[in-house]
């Protein structure tokens, strides 16, 4: 048994015809259309527009136009964002993540007065825009009237005045005789074609193909992005992230001999580093100093023949090179808590917080570990050297300790080994070189 199906044959709805959508008169001059518009306003018409291709001024007055609702539109926008800016920051700040900072209180006018105003502008400005947009009637692809032919000369020399048929007064045969009756230069209709708005039946998949291909970059970026990885992501704004600069104990290609930190030249001083004073800048006499190798005044440093250098050996001065006073004892006490103390202790006995970090480290890690525990600053191998050597020490380094020459001013150094030569001193000291007050008290503190 087979099912007959009825076929209906394709309703095809008629194409719109032209219909007639106003008149559009052209006047010759610009008083001539003042005076058209005035009456077009007293025969009671509203929607009717006049066409110039320059401002005219009177022709508001003359068409009656009430003033623009626009400023009142934008007024609501500030308050709407002067509004939401407040409760925003009060939502954040005083009620919902309260975070105290600088005692300051959680929610005042006046700290959030800059983003109000912000909030405020930015509304306004939104406000502003689609305002007027929307008074207008706009975006509108075409205007009708553009179908008029003379109204062409509307941007050069034309003036113009259309009343459309939307208008309550507008009749077919009275409005074009009330036109006429203005004295024009000529009255045209305005035909409405109503053309089809559809679009055409190919620009929906080809845009939907267009969005598409088009996120395909934003997906892989965001795929990069949100996966683990082991190096730099993928920085579409890198701002200063990443710099071409050279970092320091770092290789570089720039140079052949492929160091990023450049070695001092020699026979060069940096602006400021020069001193003619040698016991001051060096801590050796004065005329010892030229006739020395100053590379054998370096941690490490050999002889020709392989062995150590003997800093002592050298002509070191004894007496520090400065007024020697209370002044000079705080200056080297203060900079000695700032560079020494982290390593030798507070009191030089080689127990600062470095170095019991690295001896903590070192004894969980056995055989894993270089780290040497500072020597004891009042040590009879160190109070027996020169102020000069132990300046020196400060400037170069010994061992694995680094030199702070370029840390430390030379002033600074030598109000640091005035300091030591206190803590060495303290250290040190017997009773009987104690005051004799304070001799007393610790001999009563041990009966």
């Amino acid at each position: 048994m087979t099912t007959a199906v009825e076929e209906h044959p394709k309703v095809v709805a008629p194409a719109p015809e032209p219909s007639l959508a106003g008149y559009v008169a052209q006047f010759a001059d610009v008083p001539s259309l003042l005076n058209a518009a005035e009456k077009t306003r007293d025969a009671g018409f509203k929607s009717f527009d006049c066409y110039v291709p320059f401002p005219v001024h009177g022709i508001d007055e003359a068409m009656g136009i009430k003033p623009s609702r626009l400023p009142f539109i934008v007024l609501g926008c500030a308050f709407a964002g002067a509004t939401t800016a407040m409760a925003l920051q009060y939502l954040t700040n005083a009620f919902d993540y309260q975070y105290i900072i600088s005692g300051k209180p959680m929610f005042s006018i006046p700290a959030d007065m800059p983003v109000t105003f912000e909030l405020s502008v930015l509304f306004s400005a939104f406000g502003a825009l689609l305002g007027m947009l929307a008074l207008n009637n706009l975006p509108k692809f075409y205007n009708r009237i553009f179908f008029v032919d003379p109204f062409q000369k509307v941007t050069t020399d034309g003036f113009f005045l259309g009343i459309e048929c939307e208008d309550p007064k507008f009749h077919k045969e009275d409005t074009a005789q009330f036109l006429k009756a203005l004295n024009p230069v000529r009255v045209d209709e305005c035909i409405d074609p109503n053309a089809s708005t559809a679009l055409p039946k190919l620009l929906a998949p080809l845009a939907i193909f267009l969005l598409i291909v088009g996120l395909i970059p934003l997906v892989l970026l965001a795929r990069i992005r949100a996966m683990p990885k082991d190096v730099p992501r993928v920085e579409i704004l890198t701002d200063m992230d990443f710099q071409p600069k050279l970092k320091s104990q770092r290789t570089s290609k720039m140079f052949t001999d492929g160091r990023g930190m450049r070695p001092i030249i020699a026979g060069t001083l940096a602006r400021g580093d020069f001193y003619e004073d040698i016991p001051l800048s060096e801590g050796l006499e004065a005329d010892a100093s030229a006739e020395i190798d100053h590379s054998l005044l370096l941690p490490n440093a050999k002889n020709p023949d392989g062995t150590t250098v003997k800093l002592g050996d050298f002509a070191w001065v004894t007496e520090i090179p400065l007024d020697v006073n209370e002044e000079l004892m705080a200056r080297g006490e203060a900079r000695y808590n700032i560079y020494c103390s982290v390593c030798h202790g507070k009191t030089g006995k080689g127990d600062g917080l470095v170095s019991q970090r690295a001896m903590a480290l070192q004894k969980g890690t056995p055989g894993i570990g270089t780290w040497i525990k500072p020597i004891t600053l009042y040590d009879q191998p160190i109070r027996d050297q020169a102020v000069g050597q132990i300046f020196n020490t400060i400037t170069h380094g010994v061992r694995k300790m680094p030199g702070y020459a370029s840390q430390i001013p030379v002033e600074d150094r030598w109000a640091i080994v005035l300091y030591v030569r206190a803590l060495q001193k303290a250290g040190s000291a017997t009773l009987d070189q104690l005051p004799e007050e304070e001799q007393k008290r610790l001999q009563a503190d041990v009966q």
